[in-house]
């Protein structure tokens, strides 16, 4: 039953100008009088939003598309009379003309905006599409014509776009990373940090919380292969060109491990159970044993081992939806007829162990044009269950990408590259030179380190809280 059971009198006034009936007919002879008047549901049609993206020459763009409305349900409040989202539409959302759905008991629906006062009433009906860039007020109506509920209904829309990546500078012109050459992001921690050379030295930079980098002296030995660290739960793991492998957890303090000598060993990624390497055409499975020695098991491989990269190697953990494990390999051959990067895989379940998984060789046929390019300084990240691809310019003789020029992203685990059209790299690092590294940590925010430089991104939809 109705909270206000008896109209006022200028609601009387207000009502005798609207064109309807106040009794609804079941039938010919029968006229229900009941004071139920209650919306049930409110539901949203097809809604529309504009995205802003770069096209293929860079200038910017706007495309329009839609989505389902009824994907972000309206909750009704029958206490405070207050419909609205909780999840917030999409950043860009159109809302001058949207169809909205409403059920309800009683004889009529109006509608008017909130609080103006040259609003009118208008009868709502279901063919008709509300202006809802405002809170609207919806009246109902009861079938006796004397009781009425008047709702507030407002919609709710990102004030940021969503899927969209959002760059900023958090520091220019950092004399602690300026000189490191080459040098890797890390999240030690949970703190940014830079591990890199300056000579024959080894260096520890770590970012505070208030934004200062400090320099701490390592132990490791000069032939360190910077862009061999790979992490392995708490663990940071670096090869040495020796044949040495050593591990840390706070990134100052290095403990070398007992493996066997293994020349031209280097570390290419890790599970919370394995560590992988590479050496001379050959990919082990390195694992400590009971007695505290390691373990390097050769793995089986799909495809003929001259397949598997020699450089610029990246391994990617990632859990897919179904969850099945996959370890995604991108990197570069020295082979003179390669354009592209090579991209390996290895997918593990219930059924399949980690240790009986077999590598997989991604092909690049010839009708594959989405393919990832032989970059300098070539970095791999996963990111929003993607793989995201960068570098500097291309490899000598292996293409004509300017350093920096384009972020590379892949959904179907490195089959595919495709540059983004609404994900790109900041506009002041095209055509940079030096050593670029990048991590993304545990926010979900990506870091990138170029000439002393240190740039955060960050997809909007991952800092938004749905209810």
């Amino acid at each position: 039953m109705c909270a206000h059971k008896r109209l006022k009198i200028f609601w009387l006034s207000a009502l005798a100008t609207l064109p309807f009936f106040m009794v609804s007919c079941l039938s010919d002879n029968e006229v229900v009088t009941d004071d139920h008047c209650y919306i049930l549901s409110v539901s949203l049609g097809t809604m529309s939003f504009d995205v802003h993206m770069q096209d293929s020459l860079g200038k910017d763009t706007v495309v329009r598309r839609t989505y389902t409305g009824t994907n972000f349900p309206l909750t009704i409040n029958q206490r405070d009379l207050t419909i609205e989202n909780y999840d917030s539409l999409l950043y860009g959302t159109l809302l001058r003309s949207v169809k909205v759905e409403i059920s309800y008991t009683g004889s009529k629906v109006f509608h008017r905006i909130k609080d103006d006062i040259d609003s009118t009433w208008t009868s709502y009906s279901s063919e008709d599409s509300l202006d809802l860039r405002k809170p609207i007020e919806l009246l109902t109506v009861a079938n006796d014509g004397l009781s009425s509920r008047c709702y507030t209904l407002k919609l709710n829309v990102h004030k940021q776009n969503g899927d969209s990546l959002y760059w900023k500078k958090a520091d220019d012109a950092v004399p602690q990373l300026q000189n490191l050459n080459p040098h890797q992001a890390l999240v030690v921690q949970g703190r940014l940090a830079v591990l890199g050379k300056e000579g024959n030295a080894v260096s520890f930079v770590e970012r505070t919380t208030d934004g200062i980098w400090n320099t701490v002296p390592t132990n490791l030995p000069a032939d360190a292969d910077i862009q061999s660290v790979v992490k392995k739960g708490n663990a940071l793991f670096v090869c040495t060109l020796s044949g040495n492998i050593y591990t840390t957890t706070d990134g100052k303090s290095w403990q070398k491990l007992n493996v066997p000598y293994v020349s031209g060993l280097m570390l290419a990624g890790a599970t919370s159970d394995y560590l992988y390497a590479l050496t001379h055409g050959v990919l082990f499975r390195c694992y400590e044993n009971e007695q505290g020695g390691w373990v390097f098991q050769s793995e089986a491989l799909d495809e003929g081992s001259s397949y598997l990269p020699s450089k610029d190697v990246k391994t990617l953990l990632m859990t897919q939806d179904n969850g099945n494990r996959r370890l995604v390999m991108v990197g570069n051959r020295t082979n003179e007829n390669d354009k592209t990067s090579v991209v390996w895989n290895k997918m593990w379940n219930k059924d399949i162990s980690e240790s009986e998984a077999i590598w997989m060789f991604i092909n690049q046929t010839d009708d594959n044009k989405c393919v990832l390019p032989q970059l300098e300084n070539l970095n791999i990240l996963q990111y929003d269950g993607k793989c995201l691809a960068f570098g500097g310019a291309s490899v000598s003789g292996k293409g004509t990408n300017e350093a920096m020029d384009a972020l590379y992203v892949s959904r179907d685990y490195g089959i595919s590259w495709r540059k983004n059209e609404e994900w790109y790299l900041p506009k002041e690092l095209k055509g940079i030179d030096g050593p670029v590294s990048s991590v993304v940590d545990d926010d979900n925010v990506i870091w990138i380190i170029a000439n002393g430089q240190v740039w955060r991104g960050k997809l909007n939809r991952l800092s938004f809280l749905r209810q």
